[in-house]
């Protein structure tokens, strides 16, 4: 069956460039940018999956067509940091007839039912379908990916996992069932901190795996705890993510090195669990105010 209201006759696809993408356990993520022609743009089939798709706007998006199930939902533009959610269960066509910048996130079905689970009592819902809608938090949540995305370092895991947790509490609070409460039955975002025994099976979890890749999974199972009320529960207790949280450890424990070792700048980076001495480079300059030779320097006068 064709294609309505003006479909091409030759389905030539002109695929767009991808500027960068990163895949985790949770979330796939990409950036898509295209300029030029697009006088012969032809139908191209979006790709059916058990997910689904948010795609922000990162400029204005003039003109554009969109089919599903072969029929034309929408036929137009979307502004600048405008967002269009839908469920990739669905067959859906699109046809770019100007020039685009947009990011494109794919969360699948299970992992919002898992995280959803954690989040809220009951039945996750399913979402309901946007195009062109304005979200300032998602805007927020999509510029904060945006470094990790554009330049993904070996540690990001847990600030991606983080973000993922917030955009997929938003969306069902958002987009899902109305009135969702709590796992633990209290009203959505109501948390309590966590207890002292709790926040010391953390610490001591992060202390011996310093050198390692730690994930927001691993501290929350060693606490007992889903993922996501370990985080919330933290966050409420520590005025700071797990994230902030292990960052400024393994700087502290880097600091201590600097202080009162000669060890080299990569052994140092290695040890409190940078990817190489570049990241380490760029994260002490970024938050102690100077690089790590200079700061050893200064220490040592």
């Amino acid at each position: 069956m064709p294609f309505t209201e003006e479909s091409p006759a030759v389905p030539v696809v002109h695929p767009p460039h991808c500027v960068a993408a990163l895949r985790t356990p949770l979330l796939a993520a990409a950036r898509f940018r295209h300029v030029g022609d697009h006088a012969d743009a032809h139908v191209q089939p979006i790709p059916q999956a058990h997910a689904y798709s948010v795609i922000f706007q990162m400029q204005d998006f003039v003109s554009h067509k969109l089919w599903r199930d072969r029929k034309l939902i929408h036929a137009g533009g979307h502004s600048m940091a405008s967002m269009a959610l839908t469920d990739l269960t669905n067959a859906y066509a699109c046809q770019h007839l100007s020039d685009y910048d947009n990011v494109r996130l794919q969360i699948r079905n299970d992992v919002l039912g898992e995280l959803g689970s954690e989040l809220y009592a009951g039945k996750v819902p399913a979402l309901r379908q946007q195009q062109g809608a304005e979200d300032e938090t998602m805007r927020l949540l999509v510029q904060a990916l945006l470094p990790s995305l554009m330049r993904r370092e070996p540690g990001d895991e847990m600030f991606i996992e983080h973000l993922t947790l917030a955009m997929v509490a938003h969306l069902l609070r958002r987009y899902g069932q109305t009135g969702m409460r709590g796992a633990d039955g209290r009203a959505a975002g109501k948390f309590s901190g966590l207890s002292g025994p709790q926040l010391a099976k953390a610490a001591e979890y992060v202390e011996a795996h310093l050198a390692q890749n730690i994930t927001l999974a691993d501290i929350a199972k060693h606490c007992g705890m889903s993922r996501a009320t370990f985080a919330r529960a933290f966050k409420a207790a520590m005025g700071m993510t797990p994230f902030e949280w292990v960052r400024e450890r393994r700087l502290e424990h880097a600091m201590g090195l600097l202080r009162r070792s000669d060890l080299s700048l990569a052994d140092i980076s290695a040890e409190c669990g940078f990817s190489d001495q570049s990241h380490f480079a760029r994260i002490f300059t970024r938050n102690v105010g100077l690089a790590p030779r200079a700061w050893r320097a200064e220490q040592r006068k």
